[in-house]
């Protein structure tokens, strides 16, 4: 009998998965080993080398911005909130998270300060040049500037950072007395005086040119800045200022625009970065629409030195051997470019919005199939790479699934369709228009040969239908349409023998159809919103579980509820049964992803990781792993316990 007390941590296997969104969020520390990303409210750790990863966890919501010292041996990290609360400033012991990390530890007691003085969110922060400071800038509804003691976590001093927004702060490269923000309309030049301790800023004179920055980059000597704007152009500042003075002494040198780029980038210039190709300068710019190029310090485009990437460029990260930079996207897509032929490696990639579930081929624990925003993934387990990426732009994929023989990836669209796609192309199969009339929500393949035809299909709609669908090489007919749910169907499971289903809705139904009279056998209810069913593998009882937080064991012969378990302090999302019938894994609100076993109904092992609700877990056909992927984008694969 397994004991309360024997509950053990789900050991990480890997992680897949990027935040690429975060402005400038991809950093390479100093010695080059090792590689800083967030993903969601978490921050990974990687050693480049050994491909080894370990999680920095504090953050209560998704990370909005990353520093790293330029020892590379503190981080910093900010959060953005959904509404006006208190937003934290977490500093990091970045150089025990990479011992960790080579060791194949998990990260504990790595935090250092929790900073609170932000309200609404952290729009950008960045050390000092001697790590002895640290800037913080607030978001939108706090649009504060700080100036904090980086050694001991005390706020030294502040100011409104402009009366319109700021996006941006750096500190300048060589002093700690002097930094610069920017951000809609404006750019200034601050000195800051400890002693006294008092912030002092001076806005930059642009004459005519109204213009929002976006990013910013000092050159070597701190003569000039480099900002990058929404409307696509690169601007070049004189940032030397006066001192702080008293009130009756005029300005006698002030920050200026002193030129700007002729060619525009299509959706805004997102990041800038400097660099030196030898003994020339030259700065580094990202676009919105993907173009990374290289222009000179006049601010022209250097001939043959740009290319395409897919998704708006976010982050340009310079490799150590400086012939080199790592460039991430918001479609969560790391990039490798070499900056002497501008040639491209995809490095990385990974879902830029959340997972909606995920399956394995039968007897298939290489490979496994995720859905998500407008596309499926299917990937190497082992390498955690993508394979094959199957896009329809502009909907949403909310279930996916293979056939037994493992020809066909059959799909549901938030469109209303079942698309299936060759799995080693990616190339469309079929099309079932109008499988329902809102969005499918569900489906499930019956066990069934594929090679001789017809075989069956079943949707589930969020018009509460369950529809079975006879599928031959020529055409796709509806057998039956069967409306008993009065909510959406969110999840169905076919007996080996292909002769019930079970169906679970959000009206609190659960259904056990015959699927040869194609009538109902039996039905039971809750007063909960019903997110998955499975059958035990003897087929006996059925598992459900919802938004009543609780996990329910029902009689698959008469509908009698049998046991109700305390499940999560969550909604309950996801549920899967191994084949021999022992365990069972769960998924919530909660982030949690659970073990359990299943004649005890006790939890057994626990994986903490995601940092958004775990859409769908899948333990793989070996029972070796166990994968889960999460509203965040993350896919977490787990080792499971001997």
């Amino acid at each position: 009998m397994a004991m309360v007390e024997d509950t053990v941590d789900l050991k990480i296997g890997g992680v897949i998965g990027f935040s690429g969104n975060v402005p400038n969020g991809l950093k390479y520390t100093p010695c080059g080993n090792y590689m800083i990303y967030p993903l969601g409210s978490q921050i990974i750790v990687k050693n480049t080398v050994t491909n080894n990863q370990t999680f920095l966890e504090g953050h209560s919501s998704d990370v909005s911005c990353i520093a790293m010292s330029s020892d590379g041996r503190t981080l910093a990290s900010g959060q953005k909130n959904m509404n006006v609360t208190p937003a934290h400033v977490l500093i990091w012991d970045l150089e025990s998270a990479k011992t960790i990390c080579d060791n194949g530890s998990r990260a504990n007691n790595l935090l250092i300060h929790r900073l609170h003085q932000h309200l609404g969110g952290v729009q950008d922060l960045e050390f000092s040049f001697d790590n002895t400071y640290l800037a913080t800038l607030g978001a939108q509804d706090d649009n504060a500037l700080v100036i904090w003691d980086a050694e001991s976590g005390v706020a030294i001093c502040g100011a409104p950072a402009f009366e319109d927004t700021g996006l941006t702060v750096r500190w300048l490269g060589q002093r700690s007395d002097r930094l610069v923000t920017a951000g809609n309309y404006h750019l200034r030049v601050w000195q800051v005086d400890v002693s006294i301790p008092k912030l002092h800023a001076m806005t930059a004179k642009m004459g005519n040119m109204r213009r929002v920055i976006t990013s910013v980059v000092m050159d070597e000597n701190d003569e000039f800045a480099f900002a990058g704007t929404k409307t696509g152009e690169v601007l070049a500042f004189k940032i030397d200022r006066d001192p702080i003075m008293t009130h009756n002494d005029p300005d006698k040198t002030v920050p200026t625009l002193k030129g700007y780029s002729k060619d525009r980038y299509s959706r805004g210039v997102q990041c800038v970065a400097t660099h030196y190709i030898g003994r020339q300068f030259v700065v580094l710019v990202g676009a919105g629409d993907g173009t990374i190029a290289m222009l000179n310090s006049n601010l022209q485009p250097i001939k043959g030195k740009s290319t395409q990437l897919m998704g708006a460029i976010t982050s340009i990260s310079a490799t150590p051997n400086s012939t080199s930079v790592m460039v991430g996207t918001d479609l969560s897509n790391r990039y490798y470019v070499n900056l002497e032929n501008f040639s491209v490696e995809l490095r990385a990639s990974c879902h830029s919005g959340p997972v909606n579930d995920i399956c394995f081929p039968q007897g298939c624990s290489d490979l496994f199939i995720t859905c998500s925003m407008s596309d499926i993934r299917i990937w190497n387990a082992a390498l955690r790479q993508e394979l094959l990426r199957i896009q329809v732009p502009n909907i949403n994929c909310s279930c996916v699934g293979i056939t037994p023989n493992g020809n066909t990836i059959v799909s549901g669209w938030s469109d209303g369709k079942m698309r299936a796609f060759f799995p080693e192309s990616g190339r469309l199969k079929f099309v079932i228009n109008d499988a329902h009339s809102e969005a499918v929500t569900a489906l499930a393949v019956c066990n069934e040969d594929e090679s001789r035809p017809p075989w069956r299909l079943l949707t589930g709609g969020d018009d509460g239908r369950l529809r079975i669908w006879n599928i031959s090489p020529s055409h796709q007919a509806m057998v039956q349409s069967l409306k008993e749910h009065r909510g959406p169907v969110l999840s169905i499971r076919i007996s080996h023998d292909n002769k019930q289903c079970v169906s679970a809705s959000a009206d609190g139904s659960c259904i056990v159809w015959d699927m040869s009279r194609y009538v109902r056998q039996l039905a039971f209810f809750e007063p909960t919103v019903f997110q998955a069913c499975a059958y035990h593998p003897d087929e006996s009882q059925i598992l459900t579980c919802g938004s009543n937080h609780k996990i329910a064991y029902w009689d698959a012969f008469d509908g009698q509820a049998i046991r109700v378990i305390d499940g999560s302090e969550e909604q309950m999302t996801s549920l899967d049964v191994d084949p021999d019938g022992y365990t069972f894994a769960s998924g919530a609100g909660d982030k949690l992803v659970k073990l359990w076993h299943y004649d005890d109904g006790i939890t057994t092992a626990v994986g903490t990781g995601h940092s958004g609700k775990v859409s769908a877990v899948r333990f793989s056909p070996d029972m070796q792993t166990l994968v889960s992927v999460g509203s965040e984008g993350a896919i977490f694969i787990w080792d499971i316990p001997k």
